[in-house]
């Protein structure tokens, strides 16, 4: 990977390639097939992991985490609800907004999704090895929070963190705070997004 003292950054960037695309369409998604027989991408799954940790999100809180304009925020809530998985709660206060939660279909597969991924990523990381995977996970952290720091992010886009950990949410540990869900905590209006 280095020639003459110097890492070869083409091969540094064809291996980070590599390595998202089959975390994301090999790993993610075969997890995600393994945990339900629905056509549920890999957005649609972090979006019910988000809505697991933190029930009674709005339409609008999910248009803003997935980046999406309000309509089709609701499509996609629509087809969660149809498969089952999600529901939507009328406000007390304000019969306007819905607040969402899973189902026990919906909390079921979340569950089952997860316990698919963390039992074959152990498989993986057995063979791997202790030491290389402590030694690739420090260095996955240290190169993530570098890109954050160095390369901009369009303010307001989130990277889902909170999907995963979001008390380990790389572009907010050192801001303090992450957009999607300080936002999603205030009380906000549907209409007024």
């Amino acid at each position: 990977m280095t020639t003459n003292g110097q890492l070869n950054v083409d091969e540094f960037i064809r291996n980070l390639q590599l390595l998202a695309f089959l975390t994301r369409h090999y790993v993610e998604g075969r997890f995600i097939t393994d945990a339900t027989e629905k056509p549920i991408s890999f957005v649609h799954m972090n979006l019910l992991r988000i809505l697991d940790q933190h029930p009674g999100r709005t339409v609008g809180d999910v248009a803003k985490y997935m980046n999406v304009s309000y309509p089709a925020a609701t499509k996609t809530i629509d087809k969660l609800v149809k498969f089952g998985l999600l529901r939507r709660r009328e406000d007390t206060q304000d019969r306007r907004i819905a607040h969402l939660h899973l189902t026990p279909a919906g909390k079921a597969m979340v569950e089952k999704y997860i316990v698919l991924k963390r039992d074959q990523i152990e498989t993986v990381l057995d063979k791997f090895g202790l030491e290389n995977a402590e030694q690739l996970n420090d260095h996955m952290h240290k190169f993530a929070r570098n890109v954050v720091e160095l390369i901009p992010i369009r303010a307001g886009v989130c990277m889902h963190c909170g999907a995963f950990d979001p008390e380990d949410c790389t572009p907010s540990v050192d801001e303090k705070s992450c957009g999607y869900l300080d936002n999603a905590d205030e009380k906000t209006s549907d209409s007024t997004i």
